[in-house]
């Protein structure tokens, strides 16, 4: 369901929403959130979030910084897995935007679109919070992703919580009615917003027990035991449960502030404590400029994507650090240089076609721009 109206808190200027009108049930349009894509082994997912595309960007600069990361993700592929390899999917989890125009947005979607074709990947969409701080109303904004030829984005009027909520399933053939092998779930975590229809007070969203239904219902429609991967933006107060609870833990990648969830129980989310019963194989977020932590328990993988590109902040590594965050994961990444916490996410479903057993493999790119030389670092999860 669309978004109440709300002020946005900086500028005071009304989103102009259109109405809901009738609302469907989406339990009576499941396949209508299903999109699908041809599965084959090493499958490769690139994530990409908190781009952030504001008024200030420099649209040369950033694109450039973006060429060089599907550039080199697209050449660490190849070398990997062969000249035929690529990118499959691009997966853009949130705060795409910030306070931006729809000159930053055309710009946006025209960009991604050249590369799709250029690289041949599907891109998908995801709400974060500050994409709903733009001088656009919100709703655009979601008609120019549903148009765009080579993104993958589904906003129905229904009575599932937020805007973002659709699935990619892979198939054997790639088409619908075919064997789903694997289910990759976009989800929207939410504004930031207090629950009423005018506040300047923020409180970081959580995703909601319909949207958790709506997942379960998917999946069963999938056939109940397909291996997925679930994609938002804002970390869950299950984070921390989770990390708390596990039973085993690979230390890998950093973990520089506390958990940045909705911090309140009120607003505790049950969508990962559900679907990992479910054969929820991983669940991978934005939001936290300062974080790339990731954790395992059993066998779910949980963890926050590398912030993509230089607008607004992100964490700076210092090989002399006395912080014990930062010393831990420098010996676990093997680096031994400073870097900025930037770059991109990459998952490679590896499963067999015929032999479907839920593994991926999850990397790491930290890419700085260098006048001596950019640095390049890939670390495997």
């Amino acid at each position: 369901m669309k978004e109440k109206t709300r002020l946005l808190p900086l500028l005071l200027v009304p989103f102009l929403l259109s109405g809901c009108g009738q609302v469907n049930k989406y339990a009576e349009h499941l396949d209508d959130y299903v999109f699908t894509m041809k599965y084959h082994k090493n499958f490769n997912i690139l994530q990409l979030t908190d781009i952030h595309w504001n008024a200030n960007t420099s649209t040369f600069e950033s694109k450039n910084y973006l060429d060089k990361v599907l550039a080199e993700t697209q050449a660490h592929i190849k070398a990997a897995q062969g000249n035929d390899a690529k990118i499959d999917l691009v997966e853009l989890t949130g705060d795409m935007f910030m306070l931006s125009n729809a000159f930053q947005v055309d710009s946006f979607l025209k960009y991604f679109e050249q590369k799709s074709e250029e690289y041949g990947f599907k891109y998908a969409a995801i709400w974060g919070n500050h994409d709903r701080h733009g001088i656009y109303n919100p709703n655009w904004l979601g008609q120019r992703f549903a148009k765009a030829k080579n993104s993958m984005y589904f906003e129905p009027n229904d009575d599932v919580y937020g805007r973002s909520n659709f699935i990619i399933n892979l198939t054997a053939d790639g088409n619908k009615g075919s064997a789903v092998k694997w289910q990759i779930s976009n989800l929207d975590s939410g504004a930031s917003f207090s629950e009423t229809s005018v506040s300047p007070f923020r409180d970081y969203d959580y995703i909601r027990q319909d949207q958790t239904k709506w997942w379960l219902a998917e999946h069963a429609a999938a056939g109940g035991t397909v291996p997925g991967i679930a994609y938002y933006h804002i970390p869950q107060d299950e984070n921390l449960k989770l990390y708390e609870a596990r039973a085993t833990y690979t230390n890998k990648f950093f973990k520089l502030e506390e958990f940045a969830d909705n911090g309140n129980e009120e607003y505790a989310s049950d969508f990962l404590d559900t679907a990992k019963d479910h054969n929820l194989r991983g669940a991978f977020m934005g939001h936290a400029h300062n974080v790339d932590w990731t954790v395992k328990w059993d066998n779910l993988i949980v963890g926050l994507g590398v912030k993509t590109g230089i607008e607004l902040y992100y964490a700076h590594v210092d090989v002399n650090s006395d912080d014990p965050a930062m010393k831990e994961g420098l010996a676990s990444v093997g680096i031994n240089e400073n870097f900025d916490l930037i770059g991109a996410s990459l998952v490679t479903i590896t499963d067999e076609e015929d032999n479907i057993q839920g593994e991926f493999d999850l990397e790491h790119l930290y890419l700085n721009e260098r006048k001596s030389g950019d640095f390049v670092r890939w670390v495997k999860f």
